[in-house]
């Protein structure tokens, strides 16, 4: 209402057509009701734009479908601003339109601020509005839910909610909303944080799997039972993509904690073990241990950005030659995380022979690979991904997925085994060996093909460094010269008030002395007067015995005569 009386366009979606538990026949007379009854509380609020998207009540589900669906709206329409539900609403249609949202404001990334508002359940908001002047209209809009109403008064429920939100307000504020409010920067910085332990949630609430008929995707972990596996896990949760399986491999052995049965709405079964594996073998017992059509491999203390997931799925149902698909993966270090590289370039044969340019998260691979024969060797313990690699390349083709949806972390806290140059060295040397046989001349040739573009872009970014880095002296040169100058007009100028200051010292001591001076005479004064005073009293005592002296006498002279 507020933005109506700004003048600000107002558009507005209804979701799903209402129609849970109205019989088939009823059906659509019932969902025709409730949107007269919508377009009757739209009249009352003041806007005109009401869209129907008529899902089926209950059955609204967070999923790439929806969120595509939102992120078409807000193009369209140009909003600055969404009002969703909030993610933690009871009611699924709710909750899985407030995710949904807050996923496609996520990808927008900027320019586009997200509130959610509580309908079923109180959030934690970070903002109240004062809406007392606009109560009564609200009751109003909401009176036109007949519908509703009749089987519950929801209008006297959000009212109570309404007037429970002023507790924290000034009296004179009789109702109140709350909304938690985000901007798209805070979601592209870091997805999970609005959500935090989401995947407990789901559970504790009961969601069930959706699977929708799709692949099922197997996602396998390696755990070491380290702490940011929690983050993993919360981002496989939020994957938009509704039919996934999570096989984590006890790679730690004996004091593995325990793991749920499920991570939000997709099963988690936990391959444990007494003794601790290394990497290669966690891996395969992780792919025989996988029932999936499609497998990915996440490392406990990496994470993968919502939409990842679908994107590779889709990626390889596009291209069903293709036996792997790879998206960009962004590395971060430190705390907050700062980016320091990417891996996002278009696939190249030749250059992965020689070179690993392909994270193990950011690969999505078909089940036919472990089919046909596909092993982890067992006898690496480094880059023992880059030569299942090169084995998956032998079966199919690689199709690249530009743009980065997932995260790998960079820190200090691992075994300390990519630290040690004399053992990659040998690990490369290795791999070399062994796929020497498939490094033709047509393969060569292309490697130094890239390797001269190589040089040749980092040429052309070093002319452009330089060229920045002068026009940056000439810049630097320039403020060192108006600097200069400001700092000699200051310094001039702080003479001159130096000057001033040493006159007015010397007129202030000039005073001084003026002063004690004058200080000298009035005590002069006042000990004269003091004197004076004393000579006054003196001759008044005189006097007074004169005149004493005198009226005797007188008396005697009169007593004498008579």
């Amino acid at each position: 209402m507020r933005h109506v009386e700004q003048g600000t366009p107002v558009h507005v979606i209804v979701v799903s057509d209402g129609s849970y538990g109205v019989l088939a026949e009823e059906r659509a007379n019932y969902t025709l009701q409730r949107q007269r009854e919508c377009e009757a509380a739209a009249k009352v609020l003041g806007y005109e734009s009401l869209v129907f998207w008529s899902y089926l009540d209950r059955e609204v589900c967070y999923s790439e479908k929806l969120v595509q669906e939102i992120l078409t709206a807000i193009n369209e329409a140009k909003v600055d601003l969404i009002y969703a539900p909030s993610v933690w609403e009871m009611h699924p249609d709710h909750r899985a339109v407030g995710m949904a949202a807050v996923e496609a404001v996520r990808r927008k990334g900027k320019a586009i601020q997200l509130a959610l508002y509580e309908v079923g359940i109180p959030l934690r908001p970070n903002r109240l509005l004062d809406i007392s002047d606009l109560a009564e209209r609200k009751m109003m809009a909401m009176q036109c839910f007949v519908s509703q109403n009749e089987k519950q008064r929801y209008d006297l429920d959000i009212a109570a909610l309404n007037r429970y939100r002023t507790y924290t307000l000034p009296a004179e504020v009789t109702a109140a909303e709350a909304y938690f409010l985000v901007v798209a920067e805070e979601l592209a910085n870091d997805p999970l944080k609005l959500y935090q332990s989401e995947h407990m949630r789901q559970k504790e609430l009961g969601l069930v799997l959706d699977s929708r008929d799709r692949p099922l995707v197997s996602v396998i972990i390696r755990s070491m039972d380290r702490p940011t596996l929690l983050k993993a896990l919360d981002s496989i949760a939020l994957q938009t993509y509704s039919n996934i399986e999570i096989v984590v491999v006890n790679a730690k052995g004996i004091g593995h904690h325990k793991m749920d049965e499920w991570c939000g709405r997709f099963p988690l079964r936990l391959i444990s073990d007494v003794e601790s594996l290394a990497r290669s073998r966690a891996a395969n017992v992780g792919l025989e241990a996988s029932k999936g059509n499609y497998l990915i491999f996440l490392d406990d203390d990496d994470w993968l950005h919502p939409q990842h997931i679908a994107r590779l799925v889709g990626m390889l149902q596009e291209h069903p030659e293709a036996i792997l698909a790879y998206a960009g993966v962004e590395c971060l270090r430190g705390e907050p995380a700062q980016r320091t590289h990417v891996f996002d370039a278009a696939f190249s044969r030749a250059r992965l022979f020689t070179e690993n340019y392909i994270p193990i998260h950011a690969a999505l691979f078909a089940y036919r690979a472990w089919e046909q024969g596909c092993r982890f060797d067992e006898s690496f313990d480094l880059h023992e991904d880059w030569d299942f690699w090169l084995q998956l390349l032998q079966l199919g083709e690689f199709v690249h997925c530009p743009g980065v949806s997932a995260s790998y972390r960079i820190d200090d806290l691992g075994s300390g085994i990519w630290t040690n140059q004399q053992r990659i060295e040998a690990s490369v040397q290795r791999i070399l060996e062994k796929w020497w046989h498939c490094l033709d001349a047509q393969i060569v040739l292309a490697n130094l093909q890239s390797l001269r573009e190589d040089l040749h872009h980092s040429r052309v970014e070093l002319d452009n460094f330089h060229q920045r880095a002068t026009t940056q002296e000439e810049a630097l040169s320039h403020a060192l010269s108006e600097s200069k100058v400001y700092a000699d007009a200051l310094r001039e100028h702080l003479n001159s008030k130096e000057l001033e200051l040493k006159i007015a010292h010397e007129h202030l001591h000039s005073i001084h002395e003026q002063l004690n001076s004058r200080e000298l005479e009035l005590k002069s004064a006042h000990e004269y007067l003091h004197n004076k005073e004393l000579e006054l009293k003196a001759a008044h005592t005189e006097l007074a015995l004169l005149q004493r002296f005198t009226l005797r006498h007188v008396m005697r002279r009169v007593l004498g005569r008579h």
